[in-house]
């Protein structure tokens, strides 16, 4: 689920939901909400997200493709 992977990763990095959001030049607020799962990110924010955590929208989604699935 994405909330929790916004979650852990944000843990992870030791940091605030203040100071993600400054980074993310958003509130804390949304921040709170994508991580309750109260509201999903637009793509300019997951964009955003996967550049501050440098993981791919694959990993940050957690999407997983077979092999065959990508030819």
């Amino acid at each position: 689920m994405l909330a929790a992977k916004l979650k852990e990763l944000r843990l992870k990095k030791g940091i605030s939901q203040e100071t993600l959001a400054e980074n993310l030049n958003t509130s804390r607020s949304n921040i709170s909400k994508y991580e309750s799962g109260k509201l999903e990110p637009n793509l300019f924010t997951l964009k955003k997200l996967c550049e501050f955590y440098n993981i791919s929208a694959d990993e940050l989604l957690e999407i997983k493709l077979d092999d065959e699935e990508m030819i």
